[in-house]
């Protein structure tokens, strides 16, 4: 991330050590605007609920925390005793859980050494001392475990290019290692050693170690850090002459992080098809309105993760839209809501996490404010840098008044499991009501629950779709819940649905609402949904949603016998469309739907069974 490249306890953005400060006035101006309207914003949170409905909580929002272990800056204490390290870790879940975060972004790989067992790569130095000493238990394994118990999602955030910090220097060991192993691997720049992923050697061993790590643990994704060059400057001149192939070198460099991402995503894919795939890219992706700034990831750093989203070798990014909210000022003062807008605007069809950087104290005075924004503009969620700047604040008074479930992600999974069987609701004398139920048998694609979620109204049949009607999202290993309210309260109804590993859900809906409400829950503007179900045999469902008034047309093709078949064309206002499609009018194989709405086109591949 941009911060991390700092020392411990300097945690800044380069941008601001490549250009001056704004005037202190402004700062603190600034500052104390931002910090009264975060105040306004959570006082009318929790004393007036209705009022805050104008940015209202999706029943689908990733809210993740990144847990920082380099320096043990997060995680773990100085304690090399292996007991207060799981505490410690059990403490920071159990604080994120209360505040009704569903998942963690656990950094497991640091400098080229790592917080799991492995074959390739050393035990990082943060959890004995020594670089390769074995701490006797293995933290992402326990990681995995607890919160996975607490019905949230964990994924390994690994940084992949840098393989040591300021913090630790050249001398590194782990950087020593590589160094003198494969001196042509690697640069050091401004004190810190880099793999240069143009090397098709050093490239081939990081993918190697990255799929170490998924393949070894029940992690729900892996997100790349440092999935970049370290800047312009680097003396590449003889791996370009021997692979530059004709390109510009500029192009040339963004090509080969694109083929790691690219190379590294269909390895996954055939190993952990339901693994979770992304990265934290800079915050500018290429300078804009509200953002201009000769730093950002295409130019800067190389770092093309625009295009990962549209070639679909992503499954979802978090930025690092670490500034406050207004105009620019200065290069290093971007707007955050023109950030987030933009980044959500570029999403193709995959997911937008957007990170916030609550290191910073003018961005830490108006978190409600930049939740807000996220939602304004549907990202599908926030992530913060770091959790120890976000441990006093009120989430679950203030902004994540109830629980949410992790966005589904329909192009790696589309087949919602069985509903929970036999449920029943018994309130005892003192109004506590216990809801329990069993499991159901395994659904079409032979998934069984992997986690439920319990809804409580005031009216029956209960509104599942409603994101206040939340209680709680439970592991599939728990089948009752025990809801305390106080005495006097009035009488409730509940409803309980099963989650599959991505989040599809079990509803009482048809099968075409069901899809029309995950496919395009909050997409803004023109999008193109993956069809449900998929693989299908019956009817399906083909959901797209136009931006303004257009002449659509979608195609199906059938390779082979690559027949091409106009299923509509008319014009259409902006909203949401569902189009049913009977599969008895298609042999079995594969199908390519292909929707054009204007200057709009995207596509998509689904299956006759």
């Amino acid at each position: 991330m941009i911060s991390r490249s700092h020392p411990v306890g300097a945690e800044r953005s380069p941008i601001a050590a490549r250009h001056s400060i704004r005037s202190r006035r402004t700062t603190e101006y600034r500052r104390r605007a931002a910090w009264l309207c975060a105040c306004i914003v959570l006082v009318s949170c929790i004393q007036h609920p209705a009022p805050c409905a104008a940015q209202p909580a999706s029943k689908y929002e990733m809210r993740a925390a990144w847990v920082a272990t380099i320096g043990g800056i997060d995680w773990p204490p100085r304690s090399r005793d292996a007991e207060e390290q799981r505490r410690a870790l059990v403490s920071i879940l159990d604080d994120l859980h209360r505040k009704n975060f569903n998942a963690v972004f656990f950094q497991v790989r640091t400098k080229g050494t790592v917080f799991y067992r492995s074959e390739r790569e050393p035990w990082a130095s943060e959890l004995s001392g020594t670089v390769g000493k074995d701490p006797g238990w293995d933290p992402l394994a326990f990681a995995v475990a607890e919160a996975h118990k607490r019905g949230m999602e964990l994924h390994a955030w690994w940084n992949a290019a840098k393989i040591s910090g300021k913090e630790n220097g050249s001398g590194n060991a782990s950087a020593s290692r590589l160094v003198r192993q494969h001196p042509e691997w690697v640069h050091l720049v401004d004190d810190e050693w880099w793999l240069d992923l143009g090397n098709p050697d050093a490239r081939a061993y990081t993918e190697t170690c990255a799929m170490e790590c998924a393949r070894s643990y029940d992690i729900d994704g892996i997100q790349f850090d440092y999935l970049r060059y370290p800047g312009t400057g680097i003396d590449d001149a003889e791996l370009f002459r021997r692979y530059g192939a004709g390109m510009e070198r500029d192009e040339w460099r963004r090509s080969n992080i694109t083929a790691f991402v690219r190379d590294l995503y269909r390895a996954l894919q055939k190993e952990k098809p339901r693994l979770k795939i992304g990265s934290t890219p800079i915050g500018i992706y290429t300078s804009i309105p509200g953002a201009q700034s000769s730093f950002n990831g295409f130019d800067g750093v190389y770092q093309d993760s625009r295009r990962w989203l549209r070639e679909k070798i992503h499954d979802y990014v978090a930025p690092q839209i670490y500034w406050d909210i207004g105009e620019q000022t200065n290069p290093n003062d971007p707007d955050f809501s023109s950030l987030c807008a933009d980044w959500v605007r570029e999403r193709y069809g995959r997911q937008v996490f957007i990170g916030i950087g609550a290191y910073r104290e003018n961005v830490r005075s108006e978190l409600a404010a930049e939740i807000a924004t996220t939602r304004r503009v549907h990202a599908d969620g926030q992530t913060y840098f770091r959790y120890r700047h976000i441990a006093d604040f009120p989430f679950a008074a203030a902004m994540y008044v109830h629980p949410a479930i992790v966005p589904p992600m329909l192009w790696k999974d589309s087949i919602p499991p069985l509903p929970p069987e036999h449920v029943r609701t018994v309130v005892d004398a003192r109004g506590t009501a216990s809801i329990s139920w069993q499991a159901p048998q395994a659904a079409a694609d032979g998934e069984t629950p992997f986690r439920y979620v319990v809804y409580r109204s005031a009216h029956a049949p209960v509104a599942t779709d409603d994101a206040s009607a939340i209680c709680a999202v439970l592991p599939s290993s728990v089948t009752l819940y025990r809801d305390v309210r106080p005495s006097g309260s009035p009488a409730c109804a509940y409803a309980v649905t099963s989650l599959d590993r991505l989040n599809n859900e079990s509803t009482g809906l048809t099968l075409q609402q069901d899809y029309e409400r995950l496919a395009l829950r909050t997409a803004p503007g023109y999008a193109l949904a993956q069809n449900f179900p998929n693989p299908f045999s019956g009817r399906t469902y083909i959901a797209y949603r136009l931006g303004g008034r257009s002449v659509v047309e979608l195609r199906i093709k059938q390779f082979p016998p690559f027949r091409d078949i106009i299923v509509l064309h008319t014009v259409q206002d902006a909203g949401s469309y569902v189009l049913p499609i009977d599969g008895k009018n298609f042999a079995a194989g594969k199908f390519e739907y292909e929707l054009s709405a204007g200057e709009f086109g995207d596509r998509r591949v689904m299956e006759k069974q």
